[in-house]
């Protein structure tokens, strides 16, 4: 049957919001079981062999903004259709996750709930035991993890794209092994100075005496809760909002913008915003652990729900929700950086003199801590595309992330920790993209841009471009030569 464009591009956007929806009732514990499956048979016309083809017919002739909204259609049904061959294995790995427990001295608690306890937990052989527990339950899943793995593969090889890493490449339309050598460029120049800020932050406060520096023990520092409880998520938001609104960016009151910062039994520790339309219906969702680590994902959330709120919807489709998700990563570290401004933190939690100090040196050694673990994930990720025997790299992946971060990584964690997509790539993107960005708003707004309304306008217009442009586009807009690593390794400096 011949497929009509305008035909795939609406139903892509149909599909598109009701994954995304899905998705958020899934993650935010408020469904038990996955559906994505039955979703991608109601959807199926997308799956059909001729869809790509169709599409890439009217990309030989299309040029200007029609051939980029091809492209990025093109890129997004193809992965679709590589989501819709992984969708049963999903659904039975996600409803695993979802209705696993792990039990601890005769305390049984959802899986998804182990990271409230490990934060908690100032006893340091506590929070080891529950997270050992936490890596047996894990492990019960690692086979279908790994078949996962295999079929993604067999899916990718499909679409006759090239190789796994170069048809990766072609659907983001980005080099992948380029952003693996500005991580390794990362490492290397931030290698002593970490080490200086672990030494400093981790050794003074970890008794190693039970082992080395573990993932556990990184969770603990974000929780921060020696500190008091200033970062709890519902008295910090309205201070957030009034920063916005200082700036100029209120959030709509509307019904556009919605929040979930509820607790739920099997809600995911990981924060996230689910943009089911862009714009017209955006979910700000954070799962309260109790420490700063909540501040920071409000921060990083709120980045990305600015990014959605205000993309304009004078724009294509495929400009507002689809392209390089860099660029909305670049949005959510450049409000997360707030975290690491003191006369901010001061103004909105009360912190000050010594327990102030003491909050800046830790929070800049943790934001370093995140971004050489980010470097070295994707370094780790080109290393598993790279290999015909992804279940024989367990050990590579424990070597690689301790190595990098000082904290110990286990071997059986290196699927959880996997990224579909290199996403993990677009997020490093994301870091060097920001330091451009705050570069750029500093030189012209000062160190206090975030009170200033011409900052705010400035920051409205680049946000109401949605993903029109991809995040190297963006650079050079801003006044860069390119999409590096040196304006964010300048930048790191600053963070200690």
């Amino acid at each position: 049957m011949p497929f009509c464009v305008e035909e795939i591009r609406d139903r892509a956007q149909r599909l598109r919001s009701d994954v995304v929806r899905a998705h958020y009732r899934l993650r935010s514990g408020r469904e038990e079981r996955s559906s994505l499956a039955e979703l991608y048979r109601e959807h199926r016309l997308l799956l059909n062999p001729g869809v790509l083809p169709a599409i890439q017919r009217e990309l030989s002739e299309a040029y200007g903004d029609e051939r980029g909204r091809l492209k990025a259609l093109f890129s997004w049904v193809a992965g679709q259709q590589i989501e819709a061959a992984l969708a049963p294995l999903e659904d039975e790995l996600r409803s695993w996750e979802t209705g696993a427990t792990v039990t601890l001295a005769e305390r049984e608690i959802p899986l998804r709930r182990v990271p409230d306890w490990i934060m908690r937990a100032d006893d340091r052989g506590e929070r080891l035991a529950w997270e050992r527990a936490r890596h047996r339950r894990i492990e019960e899943a690692a086979a279908l993890r790994l078949d996962v793995e295999h079929r993604e593969r067999e899916a990718v090889a499909r679409l006759g794209l090239g190789d796994y890493i170069e048809a990766r490449e072609r659907l983001a339309g980005l080099d992948f092994r380029h952003t693996g050598r500005a991580a390794s460029a990362i490492l290397q120049s931030t290698e002593s100075l970490y080490r200086k800020a672990f030494a400093e932050e981790a050794g003074r406060r970890i008794d190693t005496g039970a082992g080395p520096a573990s993932r556990s023990d990184a969770l603990w520092l974000m929780g921060m809760r020696w500190l008091g409880r200033p970062f709890e998520v519902q008295p910090l938001y309205p201070q957030v909002r009034r920063t916005l609104e200082s700036m100029g960016l209120s959030l709509p009151r509307d019904g556009s913008v919605t929040t979930d910062f509820d607790r739920r039994p099997l809600k995911d520790e990981r924060s996230f915003t689910a943009a089911i339309r862009i714009p017209g219906d955006v979910v700000l969702v954070v799962c309260p652990l109790g420490g700063w680590v909540d501040a920071r994902a409000l921060l990083h959330e709120l980045g990305h729900t600015l990014h959605h709120a205000f993309s304009s919807p004078a724009f294509a489709w495929e400009g507002r929700a689809l392209g390089d998700d860099s660029v909305g990563e670049c949005f959510a570290l450049l409000f997360e950086e707030l975290t690491l401004d003191l006369s901010w933190i001061e103004s909105v939690t009360g912190l000050s003199g010594d327990r102030l100090e003491e909050y800046g040196s830790l929070a800049g050694f943790l934001r370093l801590y995140r971004l050489r673990r980010e470097a070295a994930r994707l370094l780790w990720e080109l290393e598993l595309a790279s290999s015909d025997r992804p279940g024989k790299l367990a050990d590579r992946y424990a070597a690689i992330l301790s190595d990098a971060t000082g904290f110990a990584h286990q071997p059986v964690t290196y699927l959880t920790d996997h990224l579909r997509g290199f996403r993990s790539a677009r997020r490093l993107r994301g870091w060097m993209l920001s330091a451009i960005m705050l570069d750029r708003l500093q030189k012209r707004f000062g160190g206090e841009w975030f009170r200033n309304p011409a900052a705010g306008q400035f920051v409205l217009e680049v946000l109401s471009a949605g993903q029109r442009e991809d995040a190297a586009q963006l650079a050079t807009q801003l006044d860069a030569n390119d999409l590096t690593a040196d304006p964010l390794l300048a930048r790191v400096e600053r963070w200690r």
